[in-house]
């Protein structure tokens, strides 16, 4: 039988998206503008799709049209994600590299790619078409299984969104400080301390 929500989960439910949804995809992005600004082949790329959109994105048709924008969002999820580490509760005994591992054993399991060069390109299918939806399944950032992120689809399509927007009314984004400069930052999440970017605003 269909489970009713009462008001107030309903209620919660919405906060827990607000309060754990902004934080994170600002975090996203901002990652993701760095790595922009190190890699400007990227970004003339990523901007070679949002002017060919025409608009600011308004529709989901739009967002499935920024197949590669969206390629730079989840490469800088996999490089540098909010939430860099998962706990897991091993439920029976198991051997894992040799190493034994008791049922109840709590399991850190770290997200971080930040040495490995960015490569968008790499979520594309070989034809370049589209995303390849195994590949972006398989995607840990959000978690995985029946416990996964709720809020990951939207997280995504959000930064897509935002992205596309200053791709689209600013050029030439670029670092206003030395890449070493920069360095992640835990705190509720986790970003880009020491960040100083430069962009010019676009005309027409």
């Amino acid at each position: 039988p269909a489970m009713i929500l009462s008001t107030q989960r309903y209620v919660m439910n919405v906060i827990r998206f607000l309060v754990a949804g902004s934080d994170t995809t600002a975090m996203t992005v901002a990652w993701c503008l760095y790595y922009l600004a190190l890699y400007p082949e990227i970004q003339n790329r990523a901007r070679v799709e949002v002017d060919a959109l025409g608009h600011d994105p308004n529709a989901t048709e739009d967002l499935d049209r920024l197949v590669f924008v969206k390629c730079c969002i989840l490469e800088a999820l996999r490089l540098q994600p909010p939430a860099v580490f998962l706990l897991h509760e091993c439920t029976h005994d198991t051997e894992l590299d040799g190493r034994r591992i008791q049922a109840g054993t709590n399991v850190l399991t770290l997200f971080r790619k930040a040495m490995v060069a960015d490569a968008p390109k790499r979520w594309l299918l070989p034809d370049g078409s589209s995303i390849d939806q195994a590949r972006e399944r398989d995607h840990l950032a959000f978690g995985g299984g029946p416990r996964q992120c709720p809020g990951k689809n939207m997280a995504v399509k959000e930064a897509v969104v935002i992205l596309t927007l200053i791709l689209r009314h600013f050029n030439s984004i670029s670092l206003n400080c030395p890449p070493s400069f920069v360095r992640g930052e835990a705190t509720f999440t986790y970003g880009p301390l020491n960040l100083e970017l430069q962009m010019r605003r676009r005309v027409g």
